[in-house]
């Protein structure tokens, strides 16, 4: 009876075991198809982040990848560069180690929180470089971190406001002059003397706005065009024409004026027009500043690569902290020079800047230096382009 019952029981226990062996074999199929699936998964999500950070290298912006905890998972090689980063630093790192501002990082971490709703994170300033910032979403695990390097557009701002402030400085004080002595007219205006000297005021301070203003539209043109194809003009011919304009204040002030070329310059790589016009300025400041029985020297040099000229004084020079500076628009630093009476100069502060502009149209180098035994000489290199103008504008030979 129990051999009987153990054959009806033994068939039944077979059957259950080799279904529970086909279920383990199926779970370990099953199994190692997940994982098998989840580590091509993974190859796919490294081979697409690798692709990102690939494309991301090429990019000149800073950009940083992020895990939703603020940890950086990815810098570009300009981000290496803008944060001075090691190369050997691996990777992950708290974004703090890369900045380190309390406050900023508080704010990435609300932005981070709040995403994918977009929020405001501030700019960075990282060494000399300012950095407006944007986040963006990569996926639902990851954010992206791009760095504008916006700092020539906040300088460009900066130098704005400062110009716009400056001009209206600068034009207050004639403008005021005007109208009073234009009151002074109207109440004595039957008194010879006064009604004289008020219209003379007017006038010099009319002249005084109006050289404000063509220096402003001087500037305005030099930043908004380029010179012609070509342009030239003959150096001897300017040199002539300043000392028929400087002569006559020179003598009246002692001052001894030392004009010459050296070198084939009638075809030199200025227009005429701008050359005029930045010799100008710099010999009238050169006047304005020579004291009597000194000498203004202009020399013009023209060689097989470059043309050059400096004009040099021989008055007291410049705070060598005002230099790099001089040449900025408004910029002034008279108040340690001696200036001489009788030159009417604008003394807007423009002169410098407008020689600067007209240099940088030629693509010209200009330098300012103190000279050992006293005085300030200005020095401006051109490239050479005249003998392809000549070549240009000579006939063609015959075969």
């Amino acid at each position: 009876m129990i051999s009987a019952w153990w054959l009806g029981v033994v068939p039944i226990l077979l059957l259950i075991l080799l279904r529970q062996g086909k279920i383990l074999r199926q779970l370990r199929q099953d199994n190692w198809k997940s994982q098998s699936e989840l580590l091509s998964l993974n190859e796919q999500l490294q081979r697409r982040s690798d692709r990102l950070d690939a494309v991301f290298s090429t990019v000149n912006e800073a950009i940083i990848r992020l895990d939703m905890e603020g940890n950086v998972l990815m810098v570009n090689a300009q981000a290496r560069k803008v944060f001075r980063l090691p190369r050997q630093l691996s990777m992950p790192q708290p974004i703090a180690v890369l900045y380190r501002g309390k406050k900023w990082n508080d704010e990435l971490r609300k932005a981070l929180k709040q995403m994918p709703e977009p929020m405001a994170v501030p700019d960075m300033l990282a060494g000399d470089h300012v950095l407006a910032v944007r986040l963006a979403p990569l996926g639902e695990s990851e954010a992206l971190l791009l760095c504008l390097d916006v700092s020539r557009q906040r300088d460009l701002e900066r130098q704005r406001d400062q110009l716009v402030r400056d001009l209206m400085h600068d034009m207050k004080t004639p403008l005021t002059s005007i109208l009073g002595y234009a009151r002074s007219i109207e109440v004595f205006g039957d008194k010879k003397k006064m009604r004289a000297e008020a219209v003379q005021t007017i006038v010099q301070e009319s002249k005084r706005l109006n050289q404000l203003l063509d220096s402003m539209l001087t500037l305005d043109t030099l930043g908004h065009s380029k010179p012609a194809v070509g342009a030239h003009c003959d150096a001897q011919v300017v040199v002539r024409e300043l000392e028929q304009l400087f002569k006559p204040v020179a003598d009246r002030q002692g001052v001894s004026l030392a004009f010459g070329t050296q070198g084939d310059c009638s075809v030199f790589p200025m227009d005429g027009a701008d050359f005029y016009r930045v010799l100008t300025n710099l010999v009238e400041n050169a006047v304005r500043y020579t004291p009597t029985g000194h000498c203004v020297t202009l020399e013009i040099e023209c060689g097989e690569a470059e043309a050059a000229f400096r004009v040099a004084d021989e008055g007291p020079g410049i705070n060598p902290k005002h230099l790099p500076h001089v040449t900025e628009r408004f910029y002034r630093a008279q108040d340690e020079r001696g200036r001489q009476p009788g030159l009417q100069g604008s003394g807007h502060g423009m002169g410098l800047a407008i020689v600067q502009e007209t240099v940088n149209r030629y693509d010209g180098r200009l330098q300012l230096a103190n000279r050992p035994k006293g005085g300030l000489e200005v020095r401006v290199q051109l490239p050479l382009r005249g003998k392809d103008v000549r070549l240009a504008e000579s006939p063609e030979e015959p075969m």
